[in-house]
This record gives structure tokens, C-alpha cells and sequence, in this order.
């Protein structure tokens, strides 16, 4: 689901953050375990192990966890600390994983330990941190994922930097669709659409199968108009493959419309049939309820742009625009009362912190 706050700061901190969640994985080095104890000899270590699977798969993190931490006491290899150092993190037990990752880092100089610490301190928002050990775990091995996860790590600091590190390893690995988006997000962080697009639409180039580098563009809702046709087209064919995706669909739809380039205010013909077709593969698109209450309020169908409002509210209740749209048809439909409490409630979204929200 969507959620971008007016504030441009905090709607593309939280694309940094979606294309981080998208993108990041931890590349395991093959090593020796640190004693001659490993879970394969021990039947009792590779059931807990297989448990562990089973309840990060359910979301249940904690339990995974705490199974993985009776495997390593009991088999305390390395790549079982690994694995219980990067469960920890996925239960959001911090303090217990940078001890172990500390504990394993005073025997084995490693850049999968520096990762995880780097994970560690970035969940904490300790971003000098993080920068630190994902710089260490790129020195020691370069891979994709490292310098994606360093160069990523690098845009709550720096972003001329960032920007450095992501180019670099776009050079290194020209065919990392991870790395072309990761640089394309950070661009049009700072501001660069038109070069941020065209990363993008390389990134979609390189895997046609993969819809998440045009989501992320289409999550900007900036679309350069020099790029539209190109980016028009490549909508087109991943609706052409995934004719039941809604949200493709959706984007495709705005893409079309000119919304999101240079004609703000345009209808086109059968926008809001589309808009509708996308609602029913996925019920679950707070913008497109937003863009049919627009629709039914030029239209002068001011109770059915509240009800399409309060249901992209429901869905999306952050959105400090929905409220100010919703706080305005209750003032055209003379409910005062209701027109103060969205204005209030919009109010506070605008002024609140990305902490607060």
C-alpha cells in the first residue's frame, strides 16, 4: 500500500526504504564452522532448524528465534550464528544480535557479519553505523549486494555519496536490475526525475518479468514527460503479462492519463472504468479511490467523493491529502463539525515528523 505525506522529504525516505526492503538480501560466505560441532551430525539441531523455517515463514520471528538459539548453543557453528544473528534482527532483538555479531566478529574478520551488523544498526536508525559496516562488508567483498546495501545506507547521510557508490556498482555490475533501481530511487531523491527515470526503465529493460522497477517510478508519481512514451510503453506490456494485477493496471492507468506528468487535471476517456477494473482485481488501492472521488466531485457528486474518500482513508489513513479533500466535500455538504475534524487531522499529518508517522 502506498503512503507518501506531502512533505518531499518523507516521501522519498520511504521509497528509499521500499526499494531497500525490496532489494536487500544477505549473500552467506561458505565457511568452516567454528568448531568441529555442526547441526549436521546433531538430528535434534536440523529439526529445530527446519521448525525455525516453518515459523519465519508464519511470521512468527520470536519463536524462530528462540529455536535457533537452543541450535546454536548446541551446535555453535558459524553459519548457525549467522542464522540466529539474522533471525534476531527479524524479531527486532537488536541489542542480542549486534552482541552475537560482535562475539563472531572477534574470531572471523567476515563481510557477512559486518552486513548483519550493518542491518543491526540500520533497523535502529544508527545510519553512521550502518554506513560503517556495510562499507567494511564491500571492502572485504564487493559483491552486488554489499555495495547495493552501502550505497543505500549512504542516502540518510550523504547523498552525492550515495549517489558515488550506487554508480560504481552499476559499473561493476551493468545486468544488476537491484543496482539500477537502488541508483534511480536515490536520483530522484535528490531531485534528478529525469535521470532517476531513465535508471528505472534500464532496470525494467534488463528483466521485463520483474514489475518492481516501474512500481517504484510509479510510486514517485513523477513521470518526465520526455520519458513518457517509453515508460507508456513499458506499462503496456506488463499489463499485456500480468492482465490481472490491479495495481499495474492502476499505474498504468495514471500513467496514461498524463496525471502524473504534465497535464494534472485531464479525464481522458474511460479513466474512471479503468480506475474501476483496476478496484476489482485489487479492492485495496487507496489512490485509485482518491482519483474516482476526484472524479465524482467535478462531477458534483459530493456524497459519493465522501464515501470513495473515507474508504482511501480507511485504507491509507496517513495520506494527508485524502483528509484535506474529505475535510472540504463535508464542508460543501454543511457538516461543520466533520469539516474541522479532517482539517485538524490534516493539519497534524503535515506537521508531524517521519517519526511521528
Amino acid at each position: 500500500m502506498r503512503s507518501f505525506p506531502a512533505t518531499k522529504v518523507i516521501v522519498l525516505s520511504m521509497l528509499i526504504g521500499r526499494t531497500i526492503c525490496a532489494f536487500s538480501y544477505q549473500q552467506r560466505a561458505s565457511a568452516a564452522p567454528t568448531t568441529s560441532l555442526s547441526s549436521a551430525s546433531d538430528p535434534g539441531c536440523k529439526q529445530a532448524q527446519a521448525k525455525a523455517r516453518d515459523l519465519t515463514e508464519t511470521g512468527n520471528t520470536s519463536g524462530a528465534a528462540a529455536l535457533l538459539a537452543d541450535v546454536y548453543a548446541r551446535c555453535p557453528a558459524y553459519e548457525n550464528g549467522l542464522d540466529l544473528a539474522d533471525a534476531e534482527i527479524a524479531a527486532a532483538q537488536y541489542a542480542s544480535a549486534q552482541i552475537l555479531l560482535k562475539a563472531l566478529l572477534e574470531h572471523q574478520n567476515r563481510a557477512a557479519l559486518h552486513s548483519l551488523l550493518g542491518k543491526a544498526e540500520a533497523a535502529e536508525k544508527n545510519y553512521k553505523a550502518a554506513a560503517e559496516e556495510y562499507q567494511t562488508a564491500a571492502q572485504l567483498e564487493p559483491t552486488e549486494a554489499n555495495i547495493f546495501d552501502f550505497g543505500m545506507s549512504l542516502f540518510h547521510l550523504d547523498h552525492n555519496s550515495a549517489i558515488t557508490i550506487l554508480r560504481y556498482g552499476v559499473d561493476k555490475y551493468p545486468s544488476s536490475v537491484k543496482l539500477h533501481v537502488g541508483l534511480g530511487t536515490v536520483l530522484y531523491a535528490d531531485g534528478k526525475s529525469l535521470e532517476g527515470a531513465q535508471l528505472l526503465c534500464d532496470a525494467e529493460e534488463l528483466d521485463p518479468s520483474d514489475p518492481h522497477p516501474m512500481e517504484i517510478l510509479a510510486d514517485t508519481q513523477i513521470v518526465p514527460p520526455a520519458l513518457e512514451p517509453k515508460i507508456t510503453m513499458l506499462f503496456a506490456a506488463l499489463h499485456r503479462k500480468y492482465p490481472n494485477d490491479g495495481l499495474i493496471l492502476f499505474d498504468y492507468t495514471m500513467i496514461q492519463s498524463g496525471r502524473w506528468s504534465n497535464d494534472k487535471g485531464s479525464v481522458p476517456p474511460h479513466f474512471d472504468d479503468s480506475l474501476k477494473a483496476a478496484l476489482r482485481l485489487n479492492p485495496e488501492l487507496p489512490e485509485a479511490y482518491f482519483q474516482l472521488s476526484l472524479i465524482s466531485a467535478q462531477q458534483g457528486h459530493n456524497e459519493e467523493a465522501i464515501r470513495l474518500l473515507k474508504r482511501a482513508i480507511s485504507l491509507d489513513p496517513r495520506k494527508e491529502e485524502y483528509h484535506y479533500r474529505l475535510a472540504f466535500a463535508y464542508r460543501k455538504a454543511g457538516d461543520e463539525a466533520r469539516f474541522r475534524d479532517e482539517l485538524n487531522e490534516f493539519q497534524r499529518l503535515h506537521t508531524a515528523t517521519p517519526n511521528d508517522q
